[in-house]
C-alpha cells in the first residue's frame, strides 16, 4: 500500500544537523505514527513520503521553520550567579541543566561568565539550523473509522 490521504504511517527516523554537530539528544532513533493529510506532519516529509511504501527509505532537508525555529535573541540572558544552584559547574561553551522552583529541567548554552553573572542562552542547540532528517517507513495501512475520528478530534482540540 502507498503513503496516500487517509493511510496510517508508521516510520522511523533519525535528525541530523546539517554541516554542523548534531545534539546528542538528537542522535538517537525516533517512532512515530500518524494519520497522513490529517494530522501534522514537518511539511517536507509530508511531501517527500507521498506515495511510498512500507521499506522504502528517504532523506529530506528541513529548513529551520520546520525544524526547531529560528533563534532567538531574546533567549540569551543574563542570570546572576547567586541563581544557580551549582554556579561552579558553569563552563563556557558547555550545556548546564538546573532544576526550576517546579521541579522542571531547564537547559542552557553557558556562553560567558562574568563576575557575578552568567550569559545564558536558551535557544535549542539545534534552532537556526538546517536539519536533515532520514527516515524509513515501517509500515503503512489504510485508516479505519476510529483512526480518522481520532485525528479529527485531536485536531479540534478533542485531543
Amino acid at each position: 500500500m502507498k503513503v496516500e490521504n487517509d493511510t496510517v504511517v508508521e516510520l522511523q527516523y533519525k535528525l541530523e544537523v546539517k554541516d554542523d554537530v548534531t545534539p546528542p539528544e538528537l542522535s538517537k532513533i525516533f517512532k512515530a505514527q500518524f494519520l497522513y493529510g490529517r494530522e501534522p506532519v514537518i511539511p517536507a516529509l509530508e511531501k517527500a513520503i507521498f506515495q511510498m511504501e512500507q521499506g522504502d527509505e528517504v532523506e529530506v532537508d528541513i529548513p529551520p521553520e520546520q525544524g526547531f525555529g529560528k533563534r532567538d535573541e531574546s533567549l540569551v540572558n543574563e542570570i546572576p550567579l547567586e541563581q544557580i544552584k551549582n554556579p561552579h559547574k558553569l563552563k563556557v561553551g558547555e550545556y548546564h541543566e538546573e532544576i526550576t522552583a517546579t521541579g522542571q529541567p531547564v537547559r542552557f548554552l553557558v556562553k560567558e561568565l562574568r563576575d557575578d553573572t552568567v550569559v545564558a542562552d536558551f535557544n535549542h542547540p539545534a534552532a537556526g539550523k538546517d536539519l536533515v532528517l532520514k527516515a524509513k517507513i515501517l509500515s503503512v495501512r489504510a485508516a479505519s473509522a476510529m483512526d480518522i475520528l481520532r485525528a479529527v478530534n485531536f485536531s479540534r482540540g478533542g485531543g
